[in-house]
């Protein structure tokens, strides 16, 4: 039998309250997965007037009754997540979730840290958190408000300076990720920001912060499988940031960009999995087809990720060209004869010879 950490369900109940809160404050809360979580569980974004503002906190979730004592509520930490808290880029919000009251309460970590300066140098230490903070929807609009109050700070180019050098730290993966951060968060309307993450992407060893690249991407791709109405179409992104973004990965996401992408994919292309946005993420390059033949054809590559990248060349190809596609296909099998033992490539051949160009996925 398998044991379920029974923390984990208390865990949980707090991020459903906090993601409660802000979603029916009409703002935007994105969790952070697990792999990607170096001090945050999410990110909430500001809706004001029903317009997305740019502009969120990261977040904190701390559920149970370890994290209350006689004095009140707290979030236990180290001396170095105090020191990453305070040194980072993005106002960070601690929150406690209470489950026997179904409340939860805040702190604004950073300024915690400023009023009490003396925590930098010691090896743990409790943050405590006043309960009048309460978080809940009759509360946040107080909240937004306070945290709009250090926008000006947040999103100047000082700090947009700040953001790209940490950003640059490839050797060090927490402010690597911070500043990763910093610039989708406060910057991501700049065509610059996107310039610096597109052609840093192959420079990053970290597969966390590969993985969160691709994830930002996404975002922005043209995904049929999402709906589009009155309700979330203000969060669309705009045609003119699209085009800078295709732009940029059609000339500096080639081909070593796209070897890394390929392990995300090759259990399969499914809709609804993050393999499927990865899949949407190199269709932006406009030459990814010539990119995936060119790896297939002349990479040193197993046999199996050989096929399964000539497998995704033609899924992309087809539609611009059936004949060249086929041509490229006996080229391939003439030079790698283990691809006719390949059931799902030559299935895919089989189907573009007669016409049926089905979507992957």
């Amino acid at each position: 039998m398998t044991i379920r950490n029974p923390n984990t369900q208390i865990e949980q109940q707090g991020i459903r309250y906090v993601e409660a809160v802000v979603q029916d404050s009409n703002s935007i809360i994105q969790k952070i997965d697990r792999d990607n979580d170096q001090g945050n569980d999410c990110y909430i974004e500001f809706v004001t007037d029903g317009i997305a503002t740019n502009y969120g906190v990261f977040a904190q979730i701390k559920s149970g009754q370890s994290y209350k004592d006689n004095r009140g509520y707290k979030i236990p930490a180290n001396r170095d997540h105090i020191n990453y808290w305070y040194e980072g880029l993005n106002l960070n919000i601690g929150i406690v979730y209470d489950p026997e009251l179904n409340k939860a309460f805040w702190v604004d970590i950073k300024e915690y840290i400023n009023s009490n300066p003396h925590i930098l140098n010691q090896k743990t230490h409790e943050i405590r958190i006043n309960a009048e903070n309460e978080f809940c929807g009759q509360t946040f609009f107080d909240f937004t408000r306070y945290c709009f109050a250090f926008k000006e700070k947040l999103t100047g180019y000082e700090n947009y300076g700040r953001s790209l050098e940490w950003f640059a730290g490839l050797d060090q993966p927490e402010k690597c990720y911070e500043g990763l951060k910093s610039l989708y968060a406060n910057y991501r309307n700049n065509a610059s920001t996107w310039y610096y993450i597109i052609t840093s992407f192959a420079n990053i060893s970290e597969k966390g912060i590969r993985t969160a690249i691709l994830g930002l991407l996404s975002n922005y791709a043209e995904n049929p499988n999402v709906f589009w109405h009155s309700s979330n179409i203000k969060l669309y992104p705009t045609n003119e940031l699209q085009e800078i973004i295709k732009s940029l990965m059609t000339k500096y996401f080639l081909q070593t960009e796209i070897e890394l992408t390929l392990p995300y994919m090759e259990k399969g292309v499914n809709k609804g999995s993050f393999s499927y946005l990865v899949y949407q993420v190199m269709n932006f390059n406009k030459n990814v087809d010539d990119v995936l033949c060119n790896i297939a054809l002349n990479s040193n590559i197993d046999d199996d990720k050989r096929n399964f990248c000539f497998w995704l060349y033609m899924h992309v190809a087809k539609y611009k060209s059936t004949t060249d596609v086929l041509d490229s296909a006996s080229m391939y099998f003439e030079k790698f004869a283990f691809g006719e033992e390949d059931e799902a490539l030559i299935g895919l051949v089989e189907s573009i010879k007669n016409n049926e160009l089905l979507p992957i996925g």
